[in-house]
């Protein structure tokens, strides 16, 4: 059973570099969620071959936007539903449809957030997500014990501030790591 002191959300975890999971290898997850019944989170650095401009014309919104920024793949799991992370005043109460990772960084899948932003009044800082990673009770703790994922504290400067590219091993620096310090063994979640 977790305490307030076990969450890994919000945090993120680095796959180890011997993960061979092919929805994993090589990604920095930002942890959304994490309790007893399971967890959430998104990939923030496998960009999709989508910019925002493509999803707004797919669902025949408005769009303003010269191309956009890329969207990015953010898990396996429901890869046709879209969610929206985006910086807000930590002073901001938040919406009924939103979820607070933290006070100045929320989680929606609202259409009506998605159209501000293609005509330019949304959040100026923001990813969008197509589909996201789960893990049911007890299967995340699993993989840590297994060595498959490095839990670390959140920055916000990786997810909007770093290369989508270089994220990965941004994370492992930061950490005081690189991926060559790691043994073969190679763990699949």
């Amino acid at each position: 059973m977790l305490n307030a002191f076990d969450t890994l959300a919000p945090g993120f975890l680095i796959a180890a570099p011997m993960l061979r999971d092919r929805n994993f290898e090589h990604t920095v997850v930002l942890m959304c969620l994490h309790s007893d019944d399971g967890a959430m989170g998104l990939v923030i650095n496998r960009p999709a071959p989508l910019s925002i401009k493509d999803i707004l014309v797919q669902l025949d919104l408005a769009c303003t936007v010269e191309a956009g920024q890329n969207i990015l793949v953010g898990g396996p799991v429901s890869p046709d539903s879209g969610l929206l992370l985006y910086e807000v005043d930590p002073r901001a109460e938040e919406k009924e449809d939103e979820l607070s990772v933290t006070d100045g960084l929320r989680l929606c899948p609202n259409r009506e957030l998605l159209q501000a932003i293609g005509v330019g009044t949304g959040p100026d800082t923001y990813h969008m997500f197509l589909g996201h990673a789960g893990w049911g009770p007890g299967q995340l703790e699993a993989e840590l014990s297994q060595g498959a994922w490095i839990p670390t504290k959140l920055r916000l400067d990786l997810i909007f501030g770093v290369p989508f590219e270089q994220r990965w091993e941004e994370a492992l620096r930061c950490e005081g790591m690189h991926p060559a310090q790691f043994g073969h063994n190679r763990p699949s979640a």
